[in-house]
């Protein structure tokens, strides 16, 4: 895995506001049973602990909008719990 492409793709992909806002509690049942899980985690992994976006730049990606880049790690990290930490608490992103 290329992990130079992963954060603008895995994003759009997996935090774009409908699914942030409308998907989010089908995503653990299917990260769970995905082939893909591992790579998932590890882009997840990626993009905590490099955080290669701004807020700014991942509203442009995600139309979820966070007023300090402080403000979208602590969403990303709960999200994180959420998937792979099994924390049941569903991730809400400012509205």
């Amino acid at each position: 895995m290329d992990l130079r492409m992963v954060p603008a793709g895995f994003i759009r992909q997996y935090l774009h506001v409908e699914t942030a806002y409308a998907y989010m509690p089908v995503v653990p049942a299917n990260v769970k049973r995905a082939s893909w899980a591992d790579d998932l985690r590890r882009m997840f992994d990626y993009v905590l602990e490099e955080q290669p976006l701004s807020h700014g730049e991942y509203c442009d990606l995600t139309f979820v909008d966070f007023e300090s880049d402080d403000e979208l790690q602590a969403y990303l990290g709960t999200v994180y719990d959420y998937l792979f930490l099994d924390s049941g608490e569903v991730p809400v992103p400012p509205g």
